[in-house]
């Protein structure tokens, strides 16, 4: 069945499509070349396509956000108390976002990398404010910039060394402000908005030694964005109106309502996504191991409840000991997309199983109740993915489709295909491959027990909010010997 799906995606390749995306009322909506609409998000701004066209970050509520490019699996990517954040832009290999970040009074710009969710200042705090970034495909960054007095446009390279001034020259008259720098797709010039003092504004075009504005001036254009081909920028009129302008000045196009946020070609298939639901831990088993250790055992279950199957590849080049993981999606109406940086398989030696294991598919850890802080964390080698489970609650399945084993006995497999079905649970018994948790040192109390499927988001969902499930118990020690007592599951971190 595998193989077929395959064949069919190598046949059928993905169409892509411009999608310009645009602030229409508190929402952030998609609109084709022929003036369709679709929303992708609700109460949201601020929105940009990853490079691949497949992901969305985007500001909402002072936090910066993801979510996939068809508006489903949203996460909250930030949650920094008294800090607003907003204007993400994306590195051109995908893996990190550089925003703007209000800090106190003062703005800086910062990078967060997505694989560790570590946020790092670039620009900013050193005797002015760096706000409104953006990035070449070459790694090239452009701020505005108060460091010198008056704003101002700068360059750097994409780590934030380097600074120096855009423009060859100085304007006479400095502006008020200037905002919503953006580099044409060539990474050639910049567009940008010029805020005079008495209130109006206007797009110039910028080469680094000639800036020209483009739009009325006195007026109110603001938000330019560059179109895929970079013969066009599509901005805000200033009166809630939408508007393309060639990037010479000529030829106004109005385009509805709305505010422009990015303007690229992407995908534009209908991916059926997994959606894994973790249940809460069960059949707790508490034993002492040779070492005179007390280890909490439980049974993990993850079920697919679809709409689309879990299917993952892996492959290892040269003298690699890791496999390196793609996700594939199946699309509605046919086709496959293929997303890389999906993770790692491990061959792991557990006796009496030895096999190809994806890392980081089901994490557990044991909380105190107060302010749950995690005590202990798992030794989990990994996981097996397969259809041997047809058991998800309430939701149909058909034959199994990933009965492969994991490449059992073959450490030397330069492949591996792995995956779940729509309606297969994974489920895992206590001790099974590092299925429990050492509670020698816990003391009497609450506490937790977490579950967390896809706690690292390398695997594209159609949602997250039911990844995580958890079973308060209460521990007590009597002579030496500990007792694990269930009192509440919950369908999320705590309830």
């Amino acid at each position: 069945m595998i193989a077929a799906v395959a064949a069919t995606a190598a046949i059928r390749a993905e169409p892509h499509q411009a999608r310009m995306l645009v602030e229409s009322g508190n929402d952030v909506v998609a609109i084709a070349p022929d003036g369709t609409r679709r929303r992708l998000l609700r109460g949201a701004g601020d929105s940009a396509y990853s490079p691949d066209g497949t992901l969305l970050a985007f500001a909402r509520d002072g936090d910066l956000w993801l979510a996939n490019a068809d508006g489903s699996g949203q996460r909250r990517l930030t949650a920094t108390r008294h800090v607003v954040e907003w204007g993400p832009a994306w590195t051109s290999d995908g893996s990190a976002i550089v925003y703007t970040a209000r800090v106190g009074a003062a703005r800086q710009i910062r990078l967060l990398r997505l694989s560790t969710g570590l946020s790092a200042r670039l620009a900013g705090g050193a005797g002015g404010e760096d706000w409104s970034p953006s990035l070449t495909a070459k790694g090239m960054l452009a701020f505005v910039s108060t460091r010198d007095g008056p704003p101002a446009v700068y360059v750097a390279d994409g780590d934030g060394r380097g600074v120096r001034p855009f423009d060859a020259t100085s304007p006479q008259t400095p502006p008020g402000s200037i905002n919503d720098v953006s580099w044409s797709p060539d990474g050639s010039r910049l567009a940008y908005t010029i805020h005079a003092d008495d209130g109006t504004s206007a797009v110039a075009v910028d080469d680094g030694t000639t800036q020209t504005t483009v739009t009325d001036a006195p007026g109110y254009a603001q938000h330019p964005v560059w179109s895929p081909t970079g013969s066009r920028i599509a901005y805000d009129g200033g009166d809630g109106k939408l508007y393309s302008i060639a990037a010479d000045g000529s030829d106004v196009r109005a385009l509805g309502g709305g505010r422009p946020f990015d303007w690229r070609v992407v995908p534009t298939g209908r991916p059926r996504f997994p959606d894994l639901s973790q249940r809460p831990p069960s059949d707790l088993l508490v034993v002492r191991n040779g070492k005179g250790r007390w280890l909490l055992g439980f049974t993990s279950t993850v079920d697919n409840r679809g709409p689309g199957i879990l299917w993952i590849t892996a492959h290892r080049v040269g003298k690699a000991a890791v496999m390196q993981v793609e996700q594939r999606v199946q699309l509605a109406g046919g086709g496959v997309r293929t997303l890389p940086h999906s993770g790692e398989l491990h061959y792991a030696n557990a006796p009496p199983h030895h096999h190809w294991h994806y890392l980081g598919f089901d994490r557990y850890s044991l909380r105190r109740a107060g302010d749950l802080k995690a005590l202990v964390r798992d030794r989990k080698s990994g996981f097996c993915i397969a259809d041997h489970w047809g058991l998800a609650p309430g939701v149909r399945h058909g034959p199994p489709r990933f009965l492969g084993d994991c490449d059992q006995y073959e450490p030397k497999a330069r492949s591996v295909v792995e995956g779940s079905s729509v309606g297969y649970t994974d489920r895992y018994p206590g001790f099974f491959h590092g299925q429990d948790l050492d509670i020698t040192k816990v003391p009497n109390g609450l506490y937790w027990l977490v579950h967390q499927a896809n706690a690292d988001f390398h695997l594209r969902e159609a949602r997250y909010d039911n990844d995580t499930a958890s079973l308060l118990v209460r521990i007590r020690w009597h002579g030496g010997t500990p007792t694990v007592t269930p009192l509440r599951a919950c369908r999320k971190e705590t309830c």
